[in-house]
C-alpha cells in the first residue's frame, strides 16, 4: 500500500511541473574541414583541369594535418585569388601539401600555386615588394605563354624568399636599385605584349 501512495504522489507531482524551456540556440561560427575543402575547390575551379577534383584530398589533408581554425574559416569563404591570403598563417609544410594537391599535373594549377606563394611574399624593401606585386599581376596575363609566367613567378619566389632583414643600409639601397630596374624592365615587356600591370 505504501508503494502505491509513492507512485501516486510521483505521478501527481509530475503533472504539476512545467515543461522545460527550449534549449538556447548555439551559434556556429566555425566551419568544418568539408566547408574548407569545398571553398578551396570552388575558388580554384577556374584554374584547374575540369577532371582534377580536389575536394576529398583537401578534406583529408585538413583532418589529418589539423588545419588552424582561422585558415579553415578563411578557406570556407574564400573567393578566387585568395589562396595566398588564406594560407599565409599556415606552417610551410601544411601549406605545401595544399599547394601540391591543387597543382596536380596541370601547368595552370601550378600557376595558382605560384601566385599564392607570391602573394604572401614580403621582401621588406619597398621597391622589391612593388616588383613582386608586378610579377603577381603579370601571372594573370594570358598574352604571355603559361610556361614563361610560371618561370618568372617561381624564379621570383625562389630568389626573394631569402631573408633581407639583416642587410646593411648600403645593401638595401643596391637591392632597391636592382628591383627598380627589374620592375621597369618587366613593365616594358608586359606592355610590349599588351599586358597591363
Amino acid at each position: 500500500m505504501r508503494l502505491a501512495v509513492v507512485v501516486l504522489v510521483g505521478c501527481s507531482s509530475a503533472a504539476q511541473t512545467q515543461p522545460p524551456a527550449p534549449p538556447e540556440p548555439i551559434a556556429n561560427g566555425t566551419h568544418t574541414c568539408a566547408d574548407a575543402a569545398l571553398g578551396l575547390a570552388n575558388a580554384t575551379r577556374g584554374v584547374r583541369a575540369p577532371d582534377h577534383d580536389v575536394f576529398d584530398t583537401l578534406r583529408k589533408r585538413c583532418l589529418e594535418d589539423v588545419w588552424p581554425a582561422a585558415a579553415v574559416d578563411c578557406f570556407a569563404t574564400m573567393a578566387e585569388g585568395e589562396l595566398g591570403k588564406c594560407s599565409r598563417s599556415m606552417p610551410d609544410a601544411m601549406r605545401a601539401t595544399i599547394f601540391a594537391s591543387l597543382a596536380g599535373k596541370d601547368p595552370s594549377g601550378n600557376l595558382v600555386v605560384t601566385r599564392a606563394r607570391l602573394e604572401q611574399l614580403q621582401v621588406g624593401v619597398p621597391e622589391c615588394d612593388r616588383f613582386v606585386a608586378a610579377v603577381t599581376s603579370v601571372l594573370t596575363c594570358e598574352k604571355l605563354a603559361i610556361e614563361d609566367r610560371l618561370s618568372l613567378g617561381n624564379e621570383t619566389v625562389d630568389f626573394w624568399s631569402l631573408p633581407t632583414s639583416r642587410l646593411s643600409n648600403e645593401d638595401r639601397q643596391r637591392i632597391s636599385q636592382v628591383c627598380g630596374q627589374s620592375l621597369a624592365s618587366l613593365e616594358r615587356q608586359a606592355l610590349g605584349v599588351g599586358c597591363m600591370l
